[in-house]
């Protein structure tokens, strides 16, 4: 498994690297793990490396543009979070910088993204039963960070910055809280592009000016529990139908607004199997919610970012209450609050039909609920 991490990162780095505009950049990540858990292991400090080899997109797509010509990265992570207990960390990851260039040769940039990650040693009741916060080998990996950084030769900089690594498997796996990891970082960059194009990116752009409707066709996969409890358990199926509005309003914004449909395999088997006097398991098992969207849209691509309204969720609400317990307010806003982070890719885009498909992250407030793949049309 590391070695097909190592050898699909050296060739999308290398095919980066021999374009034009092209960027190389190494970074020493000092971590420590979050206490997010009250039970953890002694936090010690961990060290992560990066090295990333980019493109500086310089005016060759129409977006480019209105994100500022961004530095697009494919990253390398290999290290260690600080603890046998979580063993080491080899990861892939995709990311988007923005920079902006201030006075006397220094330069601030906000560098982000999302990739995959191979965990050594994650929980195991019988041999390594304190990891509570990684339960899978396979986990998502986020890295967002700012900093600066200053130009000290035609193409070299040095900088410094601030930010958090975040490594979850989205509650396929249990346990489940997710390893934080905030940092400070120094690195190196050799970044060599020429100057952007001057184009009329206005007679490019095609957006539609009315509501399109749009119909979503998911399917999830978590396993039934808590973050921490119970683990080695099955994995249950969700079916997610979403539908509603749809609109593009400029070249890199588009909203949405809708409804979502759900049913949980996994809550429907849990009433039957305890008998639950619930009423009828089907519809006990479901979840009605609305939703507004935005995505951030690169050309094909997007980043999706949803906040939901859940107004009916019977069993997650009568689970809190049934042996005679009160909802508190975290309870309550965890049974009424749904959100999703995903990426998603347009296979087409005439203003007459559309059709794309992505993964989502689904969460509770901030609790992993589900990872889904799904595909859209929007007509």
């Amino acid at each position: 498994m590391k070695w097909i991490f190592v050898s699909v990162f050296c060739f999308v780095s290398l095919a980066i690297f021999s374009q034009n505009n092209s960027d190389v950049r190494i970074a020493v990540h000092n971590v420590y793990v979050a206490p997010n858990y009250s039970q953890l292991p002694p936090i010690k400090p961990g060290f992560i490396g990066e090295i990333s080899f980019g493109e500086k997109l310089n005016g060759e797509k129409y977006w480019h543009y209105y994100y500022g010509f961004p530095t697009f990265y494919m990253s390398c992570f290999a290290g260690y979070p600080g603890g046998l207990e979580y063993g080491y960390v080899l990861g892939l990851c995709p990311q988007m910088s923005f920079d902006k260039i201030l006075k006397n040769n220094w330069n601030y940039h906000i560098k982000t993204g999302f990739g995959i990650a191979y965990i050594t040693n994650p929980y195991d009741r019988k041999y390594n039963p304190t990891n509570m916060l990684i339960g899978a080998n396979i986990s998502q990996m986020t890295n967002l960070e700012i900093g600066l950084s200053y130009q000290f030769q035609k193409y070299n900089y040095v900088g410094a910055s601030i930010g958090v690594i975040h490594l979850s498997n989205g509650h396929t796996k249990l346990p489940n809280i997710g390893m934080n990891l905030p940092e400070v970082s120094v690195f190196f960059k050799y970044s060599m592009y020429d100057d952007p194009e001057d184009i009329d990116f206005k007679n490019r752009e095609n957006n539609n000016e009315d509501w399109d409707w749009f119909v979503n066709l998911g399917l999830g996969m978590h396993e039934f529990g808590t973050s921490t409890k119970p683990a080695n358990g099955p994995n249950y199926k969700i079916t997610d139908i979403g539908f509603g509005l749809t609109k593009k309003v400029n070249t890199i914004h588009k909203y949405r607004v809708g409804v979502n449909l759900l049913h949980y395999e996994s809550f429907k088997k849990f009433i039957i199997y305890q008998e639950l006097d619930f009423g009828d398991p089907f519809f006990n098992s479901s979840v009605i919610g609305v939703f507004g969207a935005h995505e951030f849209l690169f050309g094909d691509f997007a980043f999706y970012t949803e906040l939901g309204l859940d107004i009916y969720k019977p069993f997650y609400r009568k689970m809190l209450t049934l042996y005679g317990d009160e909802l508190s307010t975290k309870d309550y806003i965890k049974s009424i609050n749904s959100n999703k982070l995903g990426c998603r890719y347009y296979f087409t885009k005439s203003p007459n039909f559309g059709a794309l498909a992505g993964i989502n992250l689904k969460v509770n407030m901030a609790q992993a609920d589900f990872v889904e793949i799904f595909c859209s049309f929007e007509f």
